[in-house]
């Protein structure tokens, strides 16, 4: 028989960005507001304390901060036919898990969405002709413009703590010949700080792209530039470029995450209420299935607890919004074959592909330091800064050089003992290397590249896609 508690005004599930975001602005509506996250609590201090945080084989092999998916996981299947298993390996896909779920983890690499993006279908019917796009092609505006939702990407950005360099400010050019994106929408402010400075790799990188006729630009990097005081009375102090940032909690306060910048204006407030451990098993609806009562969770000593609420958000990554509506009886599942259906429909993971490229032993980088949103990309071939016409595909990519950091076990590596055909006193052979990318949510392709690598004769320049950070 499961507990039922005192009704809320809003029940969140999920406590990642999306969550805390959600919070912020219902409490600030005056909503009493209770956040459920199935994972444990956890916070920049203690977790994030130095030098116990600087572990590689806690964080990036033992995966820490994500989701155990040997107690839980998703199942995959790459066609209607197929038997779905179960996913038990982590790769680019990276749930997070606890208190500011994957937003305490991520690189903070922090684009705004490009217009196209979000009429996409429209924009290449409109170029191309309604036949450039195939009937079974499922691509569709988001119904939203670029216009209406730039006050809340500069609001966001502000919360966040964004470095970058803007391009054009209402209208007004600001940023040729400083590191701005010639590609960019205009944007109603400047970013909130500078941008960062840039590694040599990157500087490599930028070189070499005006030389062939492209237009490199410092990456928007929600890691800080110097100290900042977010809307909120959050502080953040400068990145130190420590190269321990994807996958790790920020001790230097200098990431921005749910934990740093929303979490500490939340703590106060007597009508908010965090409950870590407890998951979420169902939404509950009424008689008519139309309206939404409250959830049903399980908390952290095994009860079952029902909690009565007007309003209820899901909050969590989309794979786990879709199981929970599924669950419930919300909505129709997408069918791949008649195409009815949309829970479930359209969802796309970002790809990702790295290229190595090795330099002469008189060229000297520092591959350990990095700043997981930083670095120099260039637009050239993202969304439709391109004829598309002749490729029979949508969509496209940045490319980019982001020095993260090698950290000392993954950073050490032995190229000849790697590569076939290397013989023993000579160079490695030359290197060919399979080009993958990071999508947003829609169908494409394209180049990128992205790591750096180093050998105790050869260093390589990172280079590499979105990344989500």
């Amino acid at each position: 028989m499961a507990t039922v508690m005192k009704k809320v005004d809003a029940v969140i599930v999920g406590f990642g960005w999306t969550g805390a975001i959600m919070a912020k602005e219902l409490t600030e509506a005056g909503l009493n507001v209770l956040a459920l996250e199935r994972g444990p609590m956890q916070d920049t201090y203690p977790d994030g304390n130095y030098p116990q945080v600087i572990d590689e084989l806690t964080y990036s092999v033992r995966k820490k901060l994500f989701q155990d998916i040997s107690k839980e996981t998703v199942t995959i299947r790459h066609s209607v036919n197929d038997i779905a298993l179960p996913n038990r390996q982590l790769g680019a896909f990276l749930p997070g898990n606890g208190v500011g779920g994957a937003g305490l983890h991520w690189s903070g690499v922090h684009f705004r969405v490009d217009p196209i993006e979000l009429r996409m279908r429209s924009h290449y019917e409109e170029r191309y002709g309604k036949s450039f796009i195939p009937k079974d092609m499922t691509i569709q505006d988001f119904g939203v413009s670029y216009e209406e939702l730039e006050p809340f990407f500069d609001y966001a950005e502000k919360v966040f703590g964004t470095s970058g360099q803007a391009w054009t400010v209402n209208g007004q050019r600001v940023g040729e010949g400083k590191g701005g994106n010639p590609y960019a929408p205009d944007r109603s402010n400047p970013f909130p700080l500078e941008s960062q400075k840039n590694t040599v790799s990157a500087q490599l990188f930028q070189k070499a792209a005006t030389a062939v006729g492209y237009k490199p630009y410092n990456l928007p990097s929600a890691n800080t530039s110097g100290p900042y005081t977010n809307p909120y009375g959050a502080q953040m102090g400068p990145c130190n470029f420590c190269g321990f940032c994807s996958g790790y909690v920020c001790y230097m306060y200098s990431k921005a995450s749910p934990n740093v910048n929303i979490l500490p204006a939340l703590k106060p407030l007597p009508n908010f209420e965090l409950r870590p451990n407890s998951h979420v098993l169902r939404v509950n609806l009424d008689s008519t299935k139309t309206k939404a009562t409250g959830v049903t969770y399980i908390d952290g000593q095994g009860r079952e607890i029902e909690q009565p609420a007007d309003l209820v958000i899901l909050g969590a990554f989309q794979f786990h919004n879709v199981r929970l509506m599924l669950l419930s009886g919300i909505g129709k599942p997408y069918d791949p074959i008649s195409g009815e259906g949309v829970v479930g429909k359209n969802f796309a993971y970002q790809n990702l592909a790295t290229i190595k490229a090795f330099f002469d032993k008189d060229t000297h980088t520092n591959n350990f330091i990095g700043a997981g949103g930083n670095g120099v990309a260039i637009d050239d071939f993202n969304a439709d800064n391109f004829d598309h016409g002749p490729h029979g595909f949508v969509g496209g990519s940045p490319m980019w050089v982001n020095q993260a950091g090698s950290r000392p076990i993954a950073g050490t590596s032995n190229p000849r003992a790697l590569r076939p055909g290397a013989v023993p006193g000579n160079a490695p052979p030359p290197i060919t290397t399979p080009i993958r990318c990071r999508w947003t949510p829609t169908a494409r392709i394209s180049p990128t590249a992205a790591i750096t690598w180093i050998s105790t004769r050869y260093t390589a320049m990172p280079t590499a896609c979105r990344c989500c950070g």
